[in-house]
């Protein structure tokens, strides 16, 4: 497939509009899964496998993780997901951090990008797949469509419009019609002990109010504050446990393949994610080796050679 296949999609094009009772059928019939909720594709598995779908073997499906439950297992798949990309070129950002706090409009573009992905790529033509036992590797895999099933009910999907005016009409058709209230005009105004009474009354709630409105606008800063240092310490977190999950996998590789792997480039790819950056983007492939990171390990002064002392001067 050429690269840049996919610039054709963009913000204002149809597939954008594509409903998601269509996008679930769309996964649930090819995949033969039992999606009912839209923010169920936030942990990447479903992405990782219609991409392996388009492109056979980009993507080591024994790696993702259908029953990930946590954000760093959400990361790890779609780690999978970016380095397919990669490889096949795939102009496509992938806003990981958002993806993973399932939220239904943020997984909803990306679906809907990837189905029209999926209709301009021409992945249809594998009439052999089995897609149940091609995610049976994978950790999760075979009980994916119950671990869907139990999950349904931890998601608050959005009513589309259309779900939301059909409610609103049978609402609207089963609630009786109130009956209409006569308003009694007041025949004569009220003493005026009365009415300076009412008048002060009146000022005491507009002062309590003004009061509300101040301390509210005070809370809401606070808990802008607040959100704003979690999602900073969050982010953290997560940056530093990738570095070891990263390592974690190169230790594995190294351990599985113990008689070719070379130390030394095992020693010098640990160095380089432990000092990669942030803006680095770093990524690692399925088997634990370093795709064009361009970082340069920690530069270490050799030691001088070792001169032999010269004997002390004698007389003769």
């Amino acid at each position: 497939m050429p690269s840049h296949a996919d610039s054709a999609v963009g913000m204002m094009d149809g597939a954008y509009f594509t409903s998601r009772k269509d996008i679930l059928d769309f996964f649930n019939e090819l995949l033969e899964l039992n999606l009912t909720k839209i923010e169920q594709t936030a942990s990447g598995a479903v992405a990782c496998q219609l991409t392996e779908y388009i492109f056979p073997g980009s993507i080591p499906l024994k790696k993702v993780k259908w029953d990930a439950k946590n954000d760093y297992e959400y990361i790890q798949n779609y780690k999978l997901l970016q380095v397919a990309f990669t490889k096949h070129r795939v102009q496509r950002h992938v806003d990981v951090d958002r993806l993973i706090r399932g939220k239904y409009q943020d997984n909803l573009e990306f679906c809907q990008w990837l189905k029209a992905f999926f209709e301009q790529a021409g992945g249809a033509g594998r009439d052999d797949y089995d897609p149940v036992a091609s995610r049976s590797a994978g950790k999760g895999g075979k009980k994916a469509t119950d671990h869907f099933a139990k999950t349904a009910k931890n998601h608050n999907s959005k009513l589309l419009p259309t779900d939301r005016q059909q409610r609103q009409n049978l609402s609207s058709k089963s609630r009786p019609n109130a009956p209409t209230r006569k308003t009694v005009e007041p025949k004569g105004k009220k003493p005026l002990g009365q009415r300076i009474k009412s008048n002060r009354q009146v000022g005491d709630t507009k002062k309590d109010a003004a009061e509300l409105m101040e301390k509210n606008s005070s809370l809401e800063t606070r808990n802008e504050e607040l959100e704003l240092t979690l999602t900073a310490i969050e982010k953290e977190r997560d940056f530093y446990f990738e570095k070891l999950r990263d390592i974690e996998v190169m230790l594995q590789d190294h351990e599985e393949n113990a008689e070719t792997s070379n130390a030394e480039d095992l020693i010098q790819n640990v160095f380089k994610v432990l000092y990669a950056t942030s803006e680095d983007q770093l990524v690692l492939d399925g088997e634990g080796d370093i795709l064009d990171d361009g970082i340069e390990p920690p530069y270490e002064e050799p030691e001088p050679p070792y001169e032999e002392p010269e004997p002390p001067y004698e007389e003769p």
